[in-house]
């Protein structure tokens, strides 16, 4: 685990032993691979498209691949390329990770796992930790070939072959050798729709998965005559995250290409959770993952309570059982939304919460928050590659003060989230036992926000295309969600899902204008401009 807190820096340090121009090819290659552009000196990361996911995921990168101790602060500071590299030049270095470390078919789970396993034994409803996957198919591919694909996927990685059975009262990790199986199918006369695909994702998702058997998912491949439409997949999120939708969707394409040119399909097997796992226990047992874990916890001591919501109701007739409302936000909004952020050395998600914190603030009287964000855990360069539950939801805490320039709530939000973000590596449950250690009352995660500036999950093959990605559930894992998230090419949409019962629809309806709101004054836009 590589989370770093308070290090010694040595002035004039070499980078490897590299020329300027050797580092800079290096760096820009890495931003190539995650941003899918070409960059020189003068060239912005973030104005080419990056977000906080993907400057995490270039800094692990660095320091495996180039062997310097740079930072995710530094990367927020010097977003150009240039400046980047210059300042790399002055940075000290640190050990590679070397080889990546075997698969592991036992033992514990995760901390990521633990949470998803723990969480969902304890849900009101055995289907709130089930995720919806529709991969869509256009173009032209055989339904044998898909399936095979999907053999050779599960094959590469153990997360889609584990289990977690219980040794006593605790679960361990199991995973399965590979067998390959016939993939149930829906053969329909004419070409199916997105509401009869809708439909059948949902008729698949209402049915619970067994945590204690592998595999922990379901698939289904809807065909028109012998062609595929799409493959509907049901998996538990101990096993899947967002990343891993990006993986399957990319690996099932790239496998049917291998097959329909006559190749073999890569099925090297993928360093999974299990051997992330081994590290982060380490990690969090020495004296390096302590002390992230007592600067995190720190952090959130003194935080009041989050007021009421309008519609609460006594305790105990709280339904559990969520609903959802998608909201659109025009495209002369978004475009400010993103100006903002750049001008202000910020990112969509910071600009997002901070106008989510000022929204829930006027609505519970509280100006001071603790708002859940989802981080995606995969701080190695080898679990961005491997399909699995890595993700770790942990509060931001946001004080507003009332009423001031949005400017400042934001520049707020953007050191508390890059705190946050600097200590990724830190479960929530050990945050929670830090504060029972103390005799304190552990802070709770009762409302979240994320977001998502990216398009649909896309493969583009010879001859056909994949595109995935998560059905709308109305499950609520909390009080209350809210995802800003990309719509088609320039536009965004708030997606709120939140328990009837603490909130109602007009409640949310409220809740988003307040946010949009919130947006237009940090932005100056006014709906006439939109």
């Amino acid at each position: 685990m590589k989370t770093p807190v308070v290090r010694r820096r040595t002035a004039g340090a070499q980078s490897q032993g590299r020329g300027e121009a050797e580092l800079t090819a290096a760096v820009a290659r890495i931003w190539h691979d995650l941003l899918g552009a070409e960059a020189t000196d003068d060239d912005d990361f973030f104005e080419l498209g990056g977000d906080s996911l993907l400057a995490t995921w270039a800094v692990a990168r660095i320091q495996d691949e180039l062997g310097i101790d740079v930072t995710l602060d530094d990367l927020f500071r010097q977003t150009r390329l240039g400046a980047l590299v210059a300042h790399l030049r002055l940075l000290p270095g640190r050990p590679r990770s070397g080889e990546a470390a075997a698969a592991a078919d036992g033992g514990e789970l995760t901390a990521a796992e633990r949470a998803v396993w723990l969480a969902a034994e304890l849900a009101p409803q055995p289907t709130a930790y089930l995720i919806s996957v529709v991969v869509q198919v256009r173009g032209d591919l055989t339904a044998d070939l898909l399936e095979a694909a999907l053999d050779d996927v599960i094959t590469r990685h153990e997360a889609l072959r584990t289990a977690f059975p219980l040794v006593g009262t605790e679960p361990h990790r199991q995973v399965v050798a590979p067998v390959r199986g016939r993939v149930p199918r829906v053969t329909e006369a004419d070409p199916p729709g997105p509401q009869r695909l809708r439909e059948l994702a949902a008729e698949d998702a209402g049915r619970p998965v067994d945590l204690e058997r592998a595999p922990l998912f379901r698939a289904r491949l809807v065909a028109h005559r012998d062609r595929a439409v799409a493959l509907l997949l049901t998996v538990h999120h101990a096993v899947f995250d967002a990343r891993s939708l990006e993986l399957l969707v990319r690996e099932l394409g790239a496998c049917c290409d291998a097959r329909a040119d006559g190749a073999a399909a890569d099925l090297t097997p993928v360093p999974g959770p299990g051997a992330f796992g081994a590290r982060q226990h380490a990690w969090l047992a020495g004296p390096e993952g302590r002390r992230a874990v007592a600067e995190l916890a720190g952090g959130l001591t003194g935080l009041p309570a989050l007021g009421p919501f309008p519609g609460t109701r006594p305790a105990g007739t709280v339904q559990r059982v969520g609903a959802h409302r998608r909201e659109p936000i025009d495209t002369g909004l978004a475009s400010a939304v993103r100006r903002l952020a750049l001008r202000h050395g910020a990112t969509l998600h910071m600009v997002g919460l901070a106008a989510f914190a000022v929204a829930l603030a006027d609505l519970t009287g509280t100006d001071d928050l603790a708002v859940g964000a989802a981080f995606s855990g995969r701080t190695t360069p080898e679990a961005q590659n491997a399909i699995g539950c890595f993700v770790n939801v942990l509060p931001i805490r946001i004080r507003t003060g009332g009423p001031e320039p949005f400017a400042e709530v934001l520049a707020r939000v953007r050191e508390a989230t890059l705190f946050v973000a600097r200590h990724q590596d830190v479960p929530f449950d050990s945050v929670r036992a830090w504060f029972r250690q103390e005799g304190a009352v552990p802070p709770e995660i009762r409302v979240a926000f994320g977001a998502q500036d990216v398009a649909r999950p896309t493969y583009r093959g010879e001859s056909f295309e994949l595109i995935g990605r998560e059905a709308d559930t109305e499950q609520a894992r909390l009080d209350l969600t809210c995802w800003l998230e990309a719509a088609g090419e320039d536009g965004l949409q708030a997606f709120w899902t939140y328990r009837p019962g603490l909130l109602t629809s007009s409640d949310v309806a409220g809740l988003h204008q307040r946010f949009v709101g919130a947006l237009r004054d940090g932005t100056g836009t006014k709906p006439a401009d939109s």
